[in-house]
């Protein structure tokens, strides 16, 4: 009798596509980015010097170069890593004090079924078209996965909002700057801002967000009716998070307490990673950060707290994530009265349940080191081959090739503004040559390719194997194929309906 197959680990799969990764370089040639010109060179490597060597792209990777990926990954990782790391120790703090359950079960309270699935993807959505929200969801599974497991549904309820909710941020970006702001920018076209063609990429926000919370909460009913229906339905191992058997504890004053440190905990990421200089000017981004100047400026309070010295909001990144989360757990320690052991124990073993997260995301790193970045590496070549196949495209469905060669491209570089840094000085001049004759003009033309590379590179982030995922998969012990088999239909959805509005939005009268 044959045996059942099972789908191989998070490790298994990235280190099989970190190996791939390497087989390719000895079939496909590196490129590089002129750094004068910004034009590709096929088929070349940078010496050690700088200079351009062409005809040598052909560097294939060994047995040294496979093992040794990951651990430059690791290195290459480590901010987010040790991010990842105290958000793992804070939660597990606010856990043991019950708190986090009190409050979701406060929250249950308040929202029920489909309102509780709306308001919660709605957030995460705005994250996503903020400021990009991607690589901070596997912090945020502890939370959300056990809240609609509390409510009756399946791990896939919770994962879904997390990623369909982000995946709808991402794919309109109405102005994240690190897609939808590195695009305008790598263009270089004078006549276009952060807020060029945000009307398209509202509608196109509005209706995705529709579509996604409507195959969220047909889900979750049909799951919590008959948990058969569930997509991990005898899948071995699923880990909820919670502990079924216990009841909800009382939401106390120091429960309380503990629930508004991580609110303003997330507050505070929000404000500090949204660009505020980018969207308001540096008038605006001063008024913002008013609190921190005026901090500074207190005698003796100020130096004992080195405000002066505190990261400006709009520029934070994950020193900051880090810090919030590590200050926050000591504050939990305050607040709840914990013994220092007691702490200390708890705070690592936090620290341990997701140390298997960036042990994955240093393998995912190391494919990403192999295959190149932004000015070199067979990612340059990739995106080479792509930008001439839509050099000679028909106006009319320049949108959805451009889409469909994103989509392309998103699986070999990941970096928005990466892809947006290489890409946007070639596929807006050809967007521009293209549309210069007709009535939306050459600006026309890129804010439709803008849409277009926002929409196609982040629909490959919510099924391909990245770091992100497959961490936040492991946490759960969703295989990934049921994972797939739930994301799948509608991601493939949401990138349709994304192609047929960028396609019809010249008609429509919303490039502009």
């Amino acid at each position: 009798m044959m045996k059942k197959f099972k789908m191989p680990t998070a490790y298994t799969i990235v280190t099989i596509a970190l190996i791939l990764t390497a087989a390719l370089s000895y079939f496909i040639p590196q490129s590089v980015v002129n750094p004068e010109t910004g034009e590709i060179v096929f088929d070349a490597i940078f010496s050690g010097e700088g200079e351009i060597l062409q005809g040598q792209g052909l560097q294939p990777f060994g047995l040294w170069d496979i093992v040794l990926a990951p651990i430059q990954g690791f290195q290459t990782a480590a901010d987010v890593g040790i991010g990842i790391l105290m958000a793992g120790g804070f939660l597990a703090v606010l856990n043991h004090t019950g708190a986090l359950e009190a409050g979701i079960g406060a929250l249950l309270t308040k929202f029920k079924g489909g309102v509780l699935i709306a308001v919660m993807t709605l957030a995460f959505a705005v994250l996503g078209t903020s400021f990009g929200f991607w690589e901070e969801i596997v912090a945020f599974v502890v939370v959300i996965v056990p809240t609609f497991v509390l409510a009756g549904y399946d791990v896939m309820v919770g994962l879904g909002v997390l990623f369909i909710g982000a995946s709808v941020g991402n794919m309109s970006s109405l102005v994240n700057p690190f897609a939808t702001g590195a695009a305008v920018s790598a263009i270089g076209n004078p006549e276009l801002s952060i807020g060029s063609g945000i009307i398209l990429r509202f509608v196109i926000f509005g209706v995705l967000y529709v579509v996604g919370t409507a195959y969220l909460i047909r889900y979750a009913n049909r799951v919590k009716k008959d948990q058969t229906k569930s997509v991990v339905h005898g899948s071995d191992g699923i880990d909820n998070l919670v502990d079924e058997e216990s009841s909800l504890p009382e939401f106390t004053g120091r429960r309380k307490a503990s629930v508004t440190v991580f609110m303003v905990i997330i507050l505070l990421m929000i404000v500090g990673f949204i660009p505020w200089e980018e969207l308001l000017g540096q008038r605006g981004a001063d008024i913002v950060n008013a609190p921190i100047y005026g901090l500074a400026k207190i005698p003796i309070l100020g130096t004992i707290l080195g405000a002066s010295h505190i990261s400006p909001f709009g520029t934070w990144y994950f020193d900051e994530f880090a810090f919030l989360f590590f200050a926050g757990s000591l504050i939990l320690l305050f607040i709840n009265k914990m013994k220092e052991t007691e702490f200390i124990d708890v705070f690592t073993d936090g620290v341990k349940d997701l140390l298997g997260v960036v042990l994955i995301l240093a393998i995912s790193r190391g494919i990403a080191i192999i295959m190149g970045d932004a000015s070199e590496g067979m990612s340059i070549t990739f995106i080479y081959w792509i930008s001439n196949a839509l050099s000679n495209v028909p106006i009319w469905i320049f949108g959805v090739i451009a889409m469909g060669a994103y989509v392309l491209i998103g699986i070999f570089l990941q970096s928005t503004s990466g892809v947006a840094g290489i890409t946007m000085p070639i596929l807006g001049a050809v967007a521009s040559a293209l549309f210069i004759g007709s009535s939306l003009g050459s600006a026309g033309g890129q804010i439709i390719l803008i849409s277009a590379f926002v929409a196609g590179v982040n629909f490959v982030s919510s099924i391909y194997p990245t770091a992100t995922l497959m961490g936040s998969i492991e946490l759960v012990n969703v295989p990934y194929d049921r994972y797939l088999k739930f994301m799948v239909p509608i991601m493939v959805t949401l990138l349709a309906i994304s192609g047929i509005i960028i396609g019809i939005a010249p008609y429509l009268g919303l490039v502009q």
